[in-house]
């Protein structure tokens, strides 16, 4: 039997864990507070920063949006400089995030090194990532991808030991694959990272315990290197997790990684397309938002 990984009752628990130490915090005079910068002029920016400034109402997050996408092409990026810097300094403010992607006339490297690594609760600043990549980094304590974090907090939710499994993560991405492979390196799993040019990639993935696939290049939108995981593909008794999807904006359609049904009776466990490693992600935010507080505070 195939176990679908719904990350809904992980989320709730998360969030009712979160709301306690709000009230502490408030109990101390100390009210959390999240900021998001949007640059981008797509919906989708706009609609993930409505998700996620909801969550943070749920819990008692202050939050407040900084939308600068009708900002004139040729001065947004110096105001989104401008406005993090601002954030960077506000005392009511706890967590910084820049909503990506960010249009292509604006430097995303620039706008990641005026963020301060204290308030980078996405973890997207050199500082942040180079502390995980290096080991010198408190699980508990410090800031690290939301979406790796979410991915190891669901596998612990249902009760996934990952320590001696052999680990296939599919993708290089610096914000996810790589970040989360080191993470799971250091759970002692055997965690590796494949793309299109490893040798014998279908063999690979045929073996490993644990598979999560992070490519996000689906058939029905890349004719060259494309990729979905589906059950074929897989051993019995393998646990699945898919990160990557797309949205078609042409028809307004979401891809998927990972092919669910097919999974069914071949796969122990396997996250919902719907429902899964997304609620983790908006729920890690805002664990991030209270880690980074409480930091800058001095509260352990």
């Amino acid at each position: 039997m195939t176990v679908i990984m719904d990350a809904k009752p992980a989320f709730e628990k998360i969030k009712n864990e979160i709301k306690s130490e709000v009230n502490s915090l408030k109990d101390k005079g100390i009210v959390p507070g999240l900021a998001a910068v949007v640059a981008g002029e797509d919906a989708i920016s706009h609609t993930y920063v409505f998700f996620k400034q909801k969550d943070c109402q749920e819990v008692g997050i202050n939050s407040e949006m900084v939308d600068l996408s009708k900002v004139n092409s040729n001065e947004r990026e110096s105001n989104a400089i401008r406005t993090i810097k601002e954030l960077n300094e506000r005392r009511n403010i706890n967590g910084i995030i820049v909503q990506m992607p960010f249009p292509d006339f604006i430097d995303t490297e620039k706008i990641f090194d005026t963020l301060s690594p204290k308030k980078d609760v996405d973890c997207l600043t050199p500082f942040n990532l180079g502390k995980l990549l290096r080991g010198e980094y408190s699980y508990n304590d410090d800031l690290l991808p939301c979406t790796p974090r979410g991915v190891v907090e669901l596998l612990k939710y249902y009760g996934i030991d990952v320590a001696g499994q052999d680990v296939a993560v599919i993708g290089r991405s610096v914000l996810v694959s790589n970040p989360l492979r080191k993470m799971l390196e250091d759970m002692d799993a055997t965690a590796t990272c494949y793309h299109t040019k490893s040798k014998n990639l279908l063999g690979k993935i045929k073996e490993a315990d644990i598979i999560i696939s992070a490519v996000g290049r689906p058939p029905e939108m890349h004719k060259d290197n494309s990729f979905r995981l589906t059950g074929e593909m897989v051993r019995n008794g393998a646990v699945i997790v898919g990160v990557g999807v797309r949205k078609y904006l042409k028809i307004d359609k979401l891809y998927f990684d990972v092919d669910v049904d097919s999974m069914k009776g071949i796969a122990s466990f396997v996250t919902p397309n719907i429902g899964g490693v997304g609620l983790m992600t908006r729920a890690m935010l805002i664990k991030n938002t209270i880690i980074a507080c409480k930091n800058l505070n001095g509260i352990k």
